[in-house]
């Protein structure tokens, strides 16, 4: 059984999308769910009540260092993003724990966002954090790619089995 601290938006960029679809903070809940049902523990930090006098770097930290043995990134595209890559650089800060307790690093995401390689964290929408996400990608973080809500749900029962 993993425990899988899932990060990722919690809602729609709306300057960008204006959709009524779920909000990737639902559909983050959706892949928990499937995670779970396949024996996995998952993390959202929104669902982790705060504790008093905590600041969000420290309960980022408490969330991580609780026995996670996986972080799963999902991203959709045209998502408010700026908090999420602030948990990436937060990730790319704590190398050295990742490191040490073995945790991989999954990116869920959508084939119009970006492309991940072993060298390279390419962001392909407007507002590009690209070189600050390249160390992200030399953590060994692992792409999996998706194009449709299908193609989603497949993608999320594939890493179900793989963790």
């Amino acid at each position: 059984m993993a425990v899988v601290y899932l990060l990722g938006p919690g809602m729609w960029d709306g300057g960008k999308r204006t959709s009524d679809d779920q909000s990737p903070l639902l559909v983050r809940r959706s892949i928990a769910k499937t995670l779970g049902a396949n024996g996995h523990q998952v993390v959202l930090m929104e669902d982790d009540p705060d504790r008093i006098g905590e600041d969000l770097i420290e309960k980022f930290d408490r969330l991580l260092r609780h026995k996670v043995t996986d972080v799963v990134l999902y991203w959709p595209p045209l998502a408010k993003m700026q908090t999420t890559y602030d948990e990436l650089i937060l990730l790319c800060d704590r190398r050295d724990f990742l490191k040490k307790e073995k945790i991989r690093l999954w990116a869920l995401h959508h084939s119009s966002v970006a492309t991940i390689t072993k060298d390279e964290f390419k962001v392909l929408e407007t507002g590009s954090r690209s070189r600050y996400l390249t160390a992200v990608a030399r953590l060994g973080l692992r792409p999996l790619e998706w194009t449709s809500d299908d193609d989603l749900a497949e993608q999320t029962g594939l890493l179900a089995a793989e963790l």
